[in-house]
């Protein structure tokens, strides 16, 4: 049975242009890895043009009192995020306690982060200032 593992990230520095998270991540159940002290010391650096809008989707809905209203609902769409870092627009520093990489040596931490970060956004309309992982 696992203990436990998770990553939490929170905005450095933000600009009209570029976010900047700090992050790092734990495992509890590999004793090098358990980050007790919580040490911020990986980057995930994203230019703004990175965050995708979502769909909006617009119906007139019948109410139980007869009337008629509008809804708006934001439904998320995929954002290629592994694309992003492969090309070089996501920038990604991995932290001192990363357990697992990904063949180009990227923390599955951030990945998990960047996936999060975009989810957060669509759902919400704006760029998450902290993001916790565990499972």
């Amino acid at each position: 049975m696992s203990r436990g593992i998770g990553a939490r990230a929170r905005i450095e520095i933000q600009d009209n242009e570029t976010v900047i998270y700090k992050y790092y991540g734990y495992n509890w159940n590999k004793p090098n890895f358990r980050e007790d002290n919580r040490i911020y010391d990986g980057y995930i650096i994203i230019p703004k043009s990175c965050f995708v809008e979502p769909e909006i989707h617009r119906k007139m809905k019948k109410m139980p009192s007869g009337k008629r209203k509008l809804v708006i609902k934001r439904v998320p769409i995929d954002v290629d995020y592994e694309k992003m870092v492969k090309e070089g627009k996501i920038e990604i520093q991995n932290c001192s306690n990363t357990w697992k990489t990904n063949k180009d040596n990227i923390d599955y931490s951030a990945m998990h982060i960047l996936f999060h970060l975009f989810y957060e956004y669509q759902k919400d309309g704006k760029i998450p200032e902290v993001i916790s992982l565990f499972r």
